[in-house]
């Protein structure tokens, strides 16, 4: 079919840009080591920490727990990844005081440029990437599995604790998620071998690369569903949107499980996303009449409350809306242009230069008895109801680090 100003190629660059978002298999190799390398490093007979590690935890928590890691964007192709340590308090230890020492025991962290002491996390900085450690205090048992308290320490000296489970939020978003049909699933992937992802960390600029060539190639599976696919192209167009503001973008956590909440549409990608955006702007225009800010809580631990610290005000709304509309707006007007102004358009959304090699890249996985019936100007990819059905595919394990006295559990990637 041509690539001219039908929704297919809507659909296709969609696809491409959430793609060309993606982290390498090489960047993910470096991730996952980095993770393993926390044990390592905590457990050294120098760390001070050492004799609190014996039956601590480290497990990957929000984006990279649910496939959903993108590059930033927005300051030289930056991502973030985040860990849950989770490990008993030693008596009278108060919040500060856990953060400081940990802060202390991550110096001398393989390849780390710098070291930040956050208000609830530590934040290792390495070239292209960082990684937030948080540390979590566990309930004592009998105990939902993972649930405890994490430590919130601002300069201001006012101490707390606050109850959260985003382990158990992650097995929820992975048990509520509509997987794609795995056709839909093997076109992604060979679109994905096609673009080539670049790798965003540089050979050379680590300390175990021998090591990491050693690593399997993660998957993830969730990272293909149509709902994770409208998060990441929503996490991009927020990151760009708030790059030089003075103010706090909605959290990623609430983002996604927003996302979740908004039923697979059987119109495609672009009517995924648009379904999205006006959910979230429904919320805004609800909270906003009512006086009742938006209060989402974690449905595996309804005592966590996501928007904790987000929104402080009206205006944090109302700007948020606003980008909302603008980009309902923009898919609008691309629904109605050619390929070469979609292009246009997804630059500035998006932050991405999707090439017609790509979307030829993808279109020409789509058998061609279903691409003469599959697509109508206007509405987007619609895909046989075939490609539309849950995945039976159980939910991805944890499975524990190599052997060591630090006892570690991974969400895979």
């Amino acid at each position: 079919m041509p690539l001219d100003a039908t929704s297919p190629a809507l659909d296709a660059l969609l696809i491409g840009t959430a793609l060309e978002m993606e982290l390498s298999a090489r960047d993910l190799q470096v991730a996952e080591r980095r993770y393993h390398l926390i044990a390592e490093h905590l457990q050294r007979p120098t760390s001070r920490l050492r004799p609190y590690m014996d039956q601590a935890l480290v497990y990957a928590q929000g984006s990279r727990a649910i496939g959903a890691t993108i590059v930033d964007g927005a300051s030289d192709d930056r991502f973030d990844l985040d860990a849950i340590l989770e490990f008993a308090t030693p008596f009278g230890w108060t919040p500060r005081r856990v953060l400081d020492e940990l802060c202390d025991a991550f110096q001398g962290f393989p390849d780390v440029r710098n070291i930040v002491r956050c208000t609830r996390c530590i934040q290792l900085q390495f070239a292209f990437m960082h990684l937030d450690i948080t540390p979590m205090d566990p309930f004592r048992e009998p105990r939902q599995e993972r649930a405890g308290n994490i430590y919130h320490s601002p300069d201001d000296k006012s101490d707390a604790r606050f109850s959260v489970n985003p382990y158990g939020f992650a097995q929820w978003f992975r048990q509520h998620v509509t997987m794609p049909h795995p056709q839909f699933a093997d076109q992604l992937r060979q679109m994905r071998s096609r673009m080539a992802v670049p790798d965003r960390i540089v050979r050379g600029t680590i300390m175990a690369d021998a090591e990491i060539d050693r690593l399997p190639p993660p998957t993830n599976p969730l990272r293909d569903a149509p709902q994770v696919i409208a998060l990441k192209l929503m996490k991009r167009y927020l990151n760009l949107r708030y790059a030089k503001r003075d103010l706090k973008r909605p959290v990623s956590i609430y983002l996604s499980k927003v996302a979740v909440e908004v039923p697979l549409s059987s119109f495609g990608l672009c009517a995924q996303l648009e379904s999205y955006a006006a959910e979230l702007d429904h919320r805004m225009s609800l909270a906003l009449a009512t006086g009742q800010w938006p209060e989402e809580r974690n449905p595996a631990f309804p005592s966590e409350n996501f928007n904790d610290r987000w929104p402080k005000t009206n205006q944090d709304m109302k700007v948020f809306q606003a980008d909302l509309r603008h980009l309902m707006a923009e898919l609008a007007r691309a629904r109605q242009s050619e390929l070469t102004e979609i292009q246009k358009i997804f630059d500035v959304l998006f932050g991405e230069r999707v090439t017609e090699k790509a979307v030829r890249g993808y279109l020409d996985t789509i058998p061609e008895a279903a691409t003469a019936s599959a697509y109508e100007r206007g509405k987007g990819y619609v895909t046989t109801p075939a490609l539309l059905l849950p995945s039976t595919s159980a939910a991805a394990q944890v499975s524990k680090a190599p052997a060591h006295h630090f006892h570690t559990g991974f969400l895979r990637p």
